[in-house]
């Protein structure tokens, strides 16, 4: 386990000494620091406490070890420090020791026992103290100076001095541990079998054999499996207490969990989790372990163990690992910001850690990108490029390629335009040459000219040069978002036919920049110019509730009912408050009335009186005393009377209503009813001045009072009934029933005259006939 924090570092190492184990915890900073023990009454150390003058960082977290607890804990007195308090776990034992002086260095050793030091170690123990005695050391008193340092020479793979005297099988040796750090396994192999061969009872077997299995374990071979699990567990049992055990169990557990031997490779991983908990390999095997319990379906448990190693590491290296983890988990899960930010803080952590393995990250990459996330990839892969020391790598161009693409959907184009421009110049393949050609010239697109004026000629330049093509859409919709964005909203409704066009209808900028002109219309009071936009867009526009209510009242008012009845359905569903659903079921029902919907119309009429608070709202009543006269609900209409004539007493709409009751009075022939809607229908004319029922009304009265042999008042209505007659055919009747009254009247004179104006008008009608007939018989008589 390693932690880095600001300068604090500590780590701990582990082993096993007279068949007990036993760790030390190192504890180093920049600038010196105190520790100290606490003792117990049995005078065992029950806890060590270590002070610094540094803020705690949030990452800073309870860490749990075999020996140890390691908990943070700020100053009571809230000064800017914190300190770390060490306990030992149940059983274990521990010792404090300042290790400030190096006594291979050349400095000064001055006296011991300094209350701080820049480094400290703490020894966790079962027992009794391994490889020292506990009596008290009371230091060198006085200064002491070494001119002469001594050399130890290169050390072995347990980190002891090697003898300079030994034979050629040293050579081997350190080829071999060279081999291995340069990752070079296959030499390093070929360089153990043939040293074994030679020295078979080399002092350097153990060593070699360990790097054997770190060689066969990186190759990542499945062909070596059997060959790692057998020397991991031969070696295990030669050396079972040798500092590489963590490791070795490591490399069995994730070769079984490889070979899908779960149940073999879990005792494994159970050791370490046992035996060596907060191990470095203990923590990488947690890891190891999570990935394959995720293919395996259990989900849950993996992401703890992932966030344990993250929060418990102190390792830089397993901690990018987690951090990838948990980044590939969340991206697994569809959580694509959560995911990023843990890549990208491996990213900017420690970016050299995706070189340790290029083929698997770059594929894990791929797989990012494939969700959706370009950004970070992109990074990832720029690092591992330029790692690459020749453009004979087999991932040198598809590498580059993805890069290019990637910043290129990720919006950062100086990036994309530049590996573009390099793949072009490396690539032979031609198909893959006008790919990444077209691709870069769509970047012409994503112009960073600030000047508007050039920007619009250069997308007007793409989307003459590119018709019919990806470069047409997106200048063409940047074209009209920058008029949007200028304010030009007018030559954003202009590229309207062009836009529907190229891009589809209803673009998300042409929407906002109608909207905007309807508006203004709107405040200016233009009804006509608002009732144009409305009458395209509709309730697709975005306006406030009651510039909605003026929309829809200057489309009703000239006459586009169909985008007013599709405004007034939408706004009278989303209505939140009675007041806005009356103001919305009110012009719904007279929308739906013009366009002869009488069931709709019908229904929200009513539902408008319903919430009646609006007394301009009263001929709701109107519309569904007509509505239901329209279906033939005569019955149902005529029993509103009573509240129209109180609601709408000298209204104009109440000539509709009387038309209506006059209609069915005179099909009843009810004499005392036609008299009574005719009088209130003519009055209502009169009033208005409208005479559209006229001489209909007047000629209704006639019939009623010669029923009841009223002629003379029938002839005065019929004087009534002439002053409107405005057709050649209502003259005639008017004509034939003066004469036919004064005949009645015994006026053989007048009727006589009567029925000659009615034969002298230049017209075919029944009436006239009549009129023909009805002289030749008086002037017979005469």
């Amino acid at each position: 386990m390693f932690a880095k924090a600001f300068g604090l570092e500590f780590y701990v190492d582990s082993g096993r000494e007279a068949n007990r184990n036993f760790a030390v915890l190192n504890l180093r900073d920049d600038k010196p620091f105190a520790c100290y023990e606490e003792l117990d009454r049995a005078s065992e150390v029950s806890a060590i406490i270590c002070n610094f003058d540094a803020p705690l960082l949030s990452r800073f977290q309870r860490s749990e070890t075999l020996f140890f607890s390691i908990t943070p804990e700020l100053f009571n007195d809230n000064t800017n420090g914190f300190s770390l308090k060490i306990t030992p776990k149940m059983n274990k034992k521990m010792k404090l020791y300042n290790t400030e002086f190096e006594l291979s260095s050349n400095q000064r050793v001055p006296m011991e026992n300094n209350a701080k030091s820049r480094r400290w170690q703490i020894l966790g123990y079962e027992g009794e103290i391994p490889f020292l005695n506990d009596k008290p050391s009371y230091g060198i008193n006085f200064p002491m100076r070494f001119d002469e340092v001594p050399s130890i020479g290169v050390l072995d793979a347990q980190m002891r001095p090697m003898d300079n005297q030994v034979g050629r099988d040293k050579d081997y040796f350190l080829n071999v541990q060279s081999f291995v750090e340069r990752g070079s396994y296959a030499e390093a192999l070929s360089t153990i079998d043939e040293m074994l061969g030679i020295y078979p009872e080399t002092i350097f077997k153990r060593d070699v054999l360990y790097l054997r299995l770190v060689a066969l374990d990186g190759m990542y071979n499945v062909e070596n499996y059997e060959d790692v699990v057998a020397l991991g567990k031969a070696w295990l049992g030669a050396y079972p207490t040798d500092i590489h055990v963590p490791q070795v169990l490591f490399i069995i557990a994730k070769t079984y969990a490889e070979m899908k031997f779960f149940e073999e490779a879990k005792y494994y991983y159970d050791r370490l989790f046992n035996e060596y908990k907060g191990d470095k390999y203990e923590l990488l095997a947690r890891l190891n372990y999570g990935e394959h319990l995720y293919a395996r379906g259990d989900r849950k448990v993996v992401l703890e163990m992932y966030e344990s190693v993250l929060n418990e590491t102190r390792d830089l290296e397993v901690a990018s690992l987690a951090s990838v983890l948990l980044g590939d988990y969340y991206r697994k899960e569809g959580e694509k910001k959560r995911a990023e930010k843990y890549l990208n803080d491996t990213l900017e952590a420690n970016p050299n850690f995706f070189l340790q393995d290029v083929p698997k990250y770059y594929t894990m990459m791929q797989s990012w990108a494939e969700f959706g996330v370009y950004e970070t990839p992109a990074k990832v892969l720029e690092v591992m490029f330029n790692s690459f020391e020749d453009k004979t790598e087999p991932l040198y161009l598809p590498m580059l390629k993805d890069m290019a693409m990637w910043f290129d959907k990720a919006g950062d184009l100086q990036k994309a335009h530049k590996y573009y421009q390099m793949f072009l110049s490396e690539s032979e393949s031609e198909s893959e040459r006008e790919e990444i050609k077209k691709l870069d010239d769509a970047l012409l697109l994503d112009d960073n000219e600030s000047n508007a004026t050039k920007r619009l000629e250069h997308y007007d330049y793409v989307i003459a040069n590119y018709k019919g093509k990806e470069e047409e859409r997106i200048a063409l919709e940047k074209k009209a978002q920058t008029y949007y964005d200028l304010g030009d909203y007018l030559s954003v409704f202009r590229m309207r036919e062009e836009l529907d066009r190229v891009l589809g209808e209803n673009m998300p900028v042409l929407i906002n920049a109608t909207s905007a002109l309807t508006k203004k219309t709107l405040e200016a009071g233009n009804c006509k110019e608002a009732a144009y936009y409305g009458g395209l867009y509709g309730d697709k526009l975005l306006l406030q509730d009651y510039e909605f209510l003026k929309l829809f009242d200057c489309l009703y008012a000239n006459k586009q009912f169909i985008p007013a009845l599709q405004i007034a359905r939408e706004k009278s569903t989303q209505a939140n408050t009675p007041k806005q659903k009356e103001e919305w079921l009110y012009r719904l029902a007279w929308v739906e009335y013009s366009l002869q919907d009488y069931p709709k119309a019908a229904l929200a009429a009513r539902d408008t009186l319903r919430l009646l608070s609006d007394p301009k709202h009263n001929d709701s009543a109107w519309v569904l005393f007509m509505a239901q006269i329209r279906q033939g609900n005569n019955e149902e209409a005529f029993k509103l009377l009573p509240r129209l004539e109180d609601s709408l007493k000298n209204s104009n709409k109440m000539i509709e209503v009387y038309r209506v009751m006059l209609q069915d009075a005179l099909a009843r022939k009810d004499d005392t009813a036609i008299k009574v809607y005719a009088k209130n229908l003519m009055d209502l004319q009169e009033m208005h001045e409208r005479y559209e029922y006229s001489p209909w009304v007047e000629l209704g009265v006639v019939e009623a009072l010669n029923r009841e042999g009223k002629f003379e008042e029938s002839l005065e209505m019929l004087q009534k009934a002439e002053l409107h007659a405005n057709k050649d055919t209502e003259k005639i009747q008017i004509y034939y029933l003066q004469g036919y009254l004064h005949d009645k009247l015994g006026d053989k004179k007048a009727a006589v005259e009567s029925y000659g104006k009615c034969e002298t008008i230049n017209a075919e009608s029944p009436w006239k006939n009549l009129c023909v007939d009805a002289k030749k018989l008086l002037e017979n008589e005469q």
